[in-house]
């Protein structure tokens, strides 16, 4: 074989390590998918008082693992829509959640710092709603997940429906 062939069969076997070696080490996710909620129960807002809601969703997921076998994640959530109060007054929305993960190469204890809300603005009762919260968590085992909130303006546990 001739060295002009040998150099065409080398880059030839070389493209595809090229294009299939970083997946392996780095790998991006994007999903688009309809969201709907339903919001009632929330302690910011009249009793009785219901929103539904339904919007887009843009997940995108950010993977790669460095040279310790460490696996570290960054997820974006955005969805953004519009909604409707029990009233029939209406609303535009939006939700955001950044999440960064390190999971070492044995999988467990790992962690995570979260950062998430929930705005909700219109010409209803529910106008300027706000939710958000900072937080690490900890995860110990598959079942056992420890919250540690750094900040939180309003109730993300009854007010952010996403």
């Amino acid at each position: 074989m001739n060295r002009k062939r040998i150099a065409v069969l080398a880059v030839a076997l070389a493209i595809p390590l090229l294009v299939v070696a970083p997946s392996a080490l780095a790998d991006a996710t994007q999903v688009r998918t309809p969201v709907t909620f339903t919001l009632s129960g929330c302690t910011s807002l009249p009793a009785g008082l219901t929103v539904n809601g339904s919007g887009e969703g843009f997940l995108v997921i950010n993977s790669r693992v460095d040279q310790n076998g460490f696996t570290h994640i960054e997820r974006n959530d955005l969805v953004t829509g519009n909604a409707t109060d029990s009233n029939g007054a209406t609303y535009v929305f939006n939700y955001h959640n950044h999440a960064s993960f390190d999971i070492p190469p044995g999988g467990f204890p790992f962690s995570a710092a979260t950062t998430d809300h929930f705005n909700l603005v219109g010409d209803g009762q529910a106008n300027q709603l706000e939710v958000h919260f900072v937080a690490t968590v900890t995860f110990t085992s598959p079942t056992t997940v420890i919250f540690n909130f750094i900040n939180v303006h309003g109730n993300p546990k009854t007010c952010d429906p996403i």
